[in-house]
């Protein structure tokens, strides 16, 4: 009988790092996808914060609290990352192995931001959250305290890294041209 490893959409690739830029891949999350039935959202955001001390964020927000994450992903949806989630007033949908999750980070992180995103991810406060392109891919955008969380389908994954490694090394050779 087969034996069926599982591997991350990288394969656990190994930290890139560029001038003051690295991208790394984040891995071993559980994802799933929460939607509130019906005139439910008060409950589900009092059954999460009973569970796992987190509530239904606002729009655009995340919360963090311990190795768990909520995220609002779009009108009535939210995207929890961490430990598994049943038996709540919701629809769920588990979503681990559908997307490719990277951190982006360093000192010239918005930099590769504003070349591949069409937002002003400048003006994102740390837990903010978008839907927008990176490059022509479909994305979830998160600020974290050292850059952005990026989020793709998992069939993006390499498209992800080439984009973003891209960028890094522009911006590490215009930065030695400029001598920073």
């Amino acid at each position: 009988m087969l034996k069926l490893i599982s591997k991350s959409p990288l394969n656990g690739m190994k930290p890139i790092k560029v001038g003051s830029l690295v991208l790394s891949e984040i891995t071993s999350v559980n994802m799933f996808t929460i939607q509130p039935f019906k005139n439910k959202t008060k409950t589900v955001s009092k059954e999460l914060k009973k569970l796992f001390h987190l509530e239904l964020p606002g729009d655009g927000k995340s919360l963090v609290a311990k190795d768990n994450t909520i995220m609002w992903i779009g009108m009535g949806q939210y995207l929890f990352l961490g430990n598994k989630v049943e038996s709540i007033s919701a629809a769920i949908t588990d979503q681990s192995d559908a997307w490719t999750v990277v951190e982006l980070t360093g000192i010239d992180s918005s930099d590769v931001m504003d070349r591949l995103c069409p937002v002003d991810v400048r003006s994102m406060e740390v837990g903010d959250v978008i839907r927008s392109l990176l490059g022509h891919m479909a994305t979830i955008v998160r600020k974290t305290d050292l850059g952005y969380e990026l989020m793709v389908f998992r069939s993006f994954s390499k498209t992800l890294v080439h984009e973003v490694v891209g960028c890094m090394k522009s911006i590490a050779a215009q930065n030695k041209l400029r001598g920073l």
